[in-house]
């Protein structure tokens, strides 16, 4: 079944109405007042389909409702912890915001989805192609442990850090002094693309450098620190001290408030994994049938060129982009074949998401037809197919419009599918 979404400013009685059709008896609920659009009442019908029987959990981990039960959710305060960029209640809070990252997925909706699979704490997540980690934040924020791959050193760190932070206090993170930090890491750029002379009393040897973080989290939270001011400077050549500085201002304030909310509030937060690796090779590193669900987004490779808008950070940490292009989905060939490989690749992909995906469980993927060489390709519809020959059946697709004048794609789809069988 296709359920076809238009945007809609009225979200009143009569979608509530809907919303609650076939839930057997009478809950009090209230939807989010930016809940505008029919593919997120959708996901609010289906998150609460699953909970209604138990509504203080879903108070605790609701992606779509502001109340339940006369009381405010969860994420009524998470959403309120607000980040750059951040409009309404469907991204860029907590740690969503911190360090820029193309074609990310909406973390509400994403904690829609998990709810409507029904994940619990003992139950395991993966994302295959995790990207910036917004899967693994939703599933740690409300519970669920996830796992986490990505052939792309870049994506690993952010979703490592992201998470991470989540347990950080910001004492920890206060204890660097960060002019020192900031100059271990900027020496590498020194005299090409900043002067920090105002630094140089800090200059230190290698044995005090050694032991300026002990902890390794701390330590990739400030490496990612620095190379955030490095993607600024290289984009719009805003001054590596100043986007060092206020960037670290920005995030210590997300986790001093989610430190504060954690304390006010009963949070029993998921453990997160994050391993570099190949979506086509699952099976070799996880036991078979080892997970009760998987949602992602994979790469829009053809479309975004991720290793050009990270070349800057995958230089400075000494990765060989040329070898990267190589290994990554969408990246290889060009022309017809760079899209037969994408094609290839994918259906490997679903091969072995089926492998470590335990039977009658879901496997959720978000995508958009893009256009290459002004030939829009009919992905999507190619998921289906592949999903399909590797053991799994259509459940429902979901389109959801994408707004803004400057968007690449018009819309996306949820693809919803349920394990049948075994990948042969």
């Amino acid at each position: 079944m296709v359920e076809d979404q238009e945007t809609t400013r009225c979200m009143a009685e009569p979608i509530m109405d809907w919303i609650l059709n076939g839930i057997p008896k009478s809950i009090d609920v209230k939807l989010f007042d930016d809940v505008g659009s029919i593919y997120e009442a959708l996901l609010a019908k289906m998150e609460l389909s699953s909970w209604w029987e138990d509504l203080e959990a879903f108070r605790k981990r609701s992606a779509y409702f502001e109340e339940v039960n006369g009381e405010k959710t969860f994420h009524y305060y998470i959403s309120n912890i607000k980040g750059k960029g951040q409009i309404g209640r469907t991204s860029q809070y907590l740690t969503h915001w911190f360090y820029p990252y193309k074609a990310k997925f909406h973390p509400q909706m994403i904690k829609a989805l998990i709810n409507w699979m029904g994940l619990k704490g003992e139950d395991r997540l993966l994302d295959p192609f995790v990207g910036s980690g917004t899967t693994l934040i939703e599933a740690k924020t409300i519970g669920v442990d996830s796992w986490g791959v990505d052939i792309n050193p870049i994506c690993t760190l952010l979703s490592k850090v992201k998470c991470e932070l989540l347990d950080f206090t910001a004492e920890m993170l206060e204890s660097v002094p960060r002019e020192k930090i900031f100059h271990y890491f900027n020496r590498k750029l020194e005299g090409t693309l900043v002067k920090a002379s105002n630094l140089e009393t800090y200059v230190k040897t290698a044995e005090n450098e050694s032991k300026l973080i002990s902890d390794d989290r701390v330590y990739r939270f400030y490496q990612l620190c620095y190379l955030y001011a490095l993607s600024d400077y290289t984009y719009i050549k805003k001054p590596m001290w100043d986007g060092f500085n206020n960037n670290l201002n920005a995030i210590l304030k997300t986790v001093e408030n989610f430190q504060a909310l954690k304390e006010k509030l009963d949070f029993q937060l998921g453990n997160e994994n994050v391993l570099e690796g190949d979506a086509r090779k699952l099976s070799e590193m996880f036991p078979k049938e080892y997970f009760a669900g998987i949602i992602t987004s994979p790469p829009y490779s053809i479309a975004v060129d991720y290793i050009k808008n990270d070349l800057h950070a995958l230089s400075y940490l000494n990765i060989n982009a040329e070898t990267l292009v190589k290994d990554m989905v969408g990246l290889r060939g060009k022309g017809e074949t760079r899209i037969d490989n994408y094609y290839k690749d994918m259906m490997g992909s679903f091969k072995e998401m089926n492998k470590v995906l335990q039977p009658k469980r879901y496997c959720i993927t978000i995508i958009g037809d893009v256009t290459y060489k002004e030939k829009k390709l009919p992905i999507h519809q190619k998921y289906i197919e592949f999903a399909e020959s590797a053991g799994f059946a259509l459940d429902r697709m979901i389109r959801r419009p994408i707004l803004g004048g400057y968007a690449r794609l018009r819309y996306e789809y949820i693809l919803v599918f349920k394990k049948i069988e075994d990948a042969e």
